[in-house]
């Protein structure tokens, strides 16, 4: 029985050993391939060195859009930095942090659990504003069905 034990445990620690050896190479693997990768970006780009102040330094940096890599070009485009665009009240909705598809229910499914979110959301009037004036046809916005928001519309006219 003693001996059976020892096995066990023998083989978790070979196992655990094992692990270990694996993350490492993973990760000297993963390294290995980003340095591949990037070798080429740094050996076509001169190394650029910051201008005095931090103005000069982003100035030197977004000169020219050919030297930006894609993806800071679309941060740039869909940056979710401030309080700005018509949709940054999206960042702070409830929904968002929820099972989507208690929003978009079946046809005869429950609404109850997705207007229970709604009720407590703190953008919910900016989301059924949202819906109203694009026509939003599907789904609970604001924590009105497309039904309830037809009725609305009917009635404000």
């Amino acid at each position: 029985m003693g001996s059976y034990s020892h096995q066990l445990h023998g083989d978790a620690g070979g196992r655990t050993a094992g692990v270990q050896h694996h993350n490492m190479h993973s990760a000297q693997y993963l390294e290995h391939q980003a340095s591949n990768f990037l070798a080429p970006v740094a050996e076509r780009e001169p190394a650029r060195t910051p201008q005095t102040g931090s103005a000069g330094f982003h100035e030197a940096a977004s000169s020219d859009a050919d030297n930006l890599s894609l993806w800071q070009q679309a941060a740039g485009i869909y940056s979710t930095d401030g309080d700005e665009g018509e949709l940054s009240w999206q960042a702070d909705a409830l929904c968002a942090q929820t099972d989507p598809e208690a929003f978009f229910p079946e046809k005869g499914g429950s609404t109850r659990d997705a207007k229970r979110v709604c009720s407590e959301c703190p953008v919910r009037e900016a989301c059924l504003e949202y819906a109203m004036e694009n026509d939003e046809r599907f789904g609970i916005w604001g924590g009105l069905s497309e039904r309830e928001r037809r009725r609305l519309r009917k009635q404000a006219i």
